[in-house]
């Protein structure tokens, strides 16, 4: 649609990178590296050595590196804004940056939620998946007066549809 959109993956399992094709080893630089550098303090390298161009999509990759980093910010004090100080430069050159997660409430996440202007939650709508919604919902909200005021959610977005039941409201609009 003539947008400029950038995708980051933010997954240690980095599903989102192999989804676009790029094979972890392919890419020098990945959130893994870019974040352990932040927290070295080591200067960042050039964004066209770390943002791969993917048809009309850049992404940021990912690999299992991330996970590294992941357990470097658990023991970094306040270290809530290190994916926000690496995307914030970025922010003028993207109509859309879209973060990719993994599904836990860890530190990854947090930093995800303390980046993002909004958030597009994905969710099976099923009984437990509901349950860990509220618990989703109870973070933002305090991440919104802690840490980040200007974070909003944008929506659900339910990842199946059984046609059989009620639970997923796929019946409706369809006579």
């Amino acid at each position: 649609m003539g947008k400029k959109v950038l995708v980051v993956d933010f997954d240690p399992q980095y599903n989102l990178t192999t989804s676009f094709g790029v094979l972890p080893t392919q890419a020098p630089y990945n959130t893994g590296t870019l974040i352990t550098n932040l927290l070295l303090d080591e200067s960042l390298p050039d964004t066209n050595e770390f943002i791969q161009k993917i048809g009309s999509v850049d992404l940021i990759p990912s690999s299992r590196s991330l996970t590294v980093a992941e357990a470097n910010l658990l023991m970094t004090p306040d270290s809530n804004d290190y994916l926000a100080a690496l995307l914030s430069p970025l922010r003028l050159s993207y109509d859309y940056i879209i973060v990719d997660t993994n599904p836990s409430l860890g530190s990854l996440t947090i930093n995800a939620l303390t980046a993002a202007d909004e958030v597009i939650i994905p969710i099976d709508p099923e009984l437990f998946a509901l349950t860990g919604l509220q618990a989703l919902v109870d973070t933002i909200k305090k991440i919104k007066r802690k840490l980040n005021p200007s974070i909003e959610i944008g929506g659900i977005l339910f990842t199946k549809c059984n046609k059989r039941t009620n639970l997923y409201g796929c019946h409706l609009g369809s006579h």
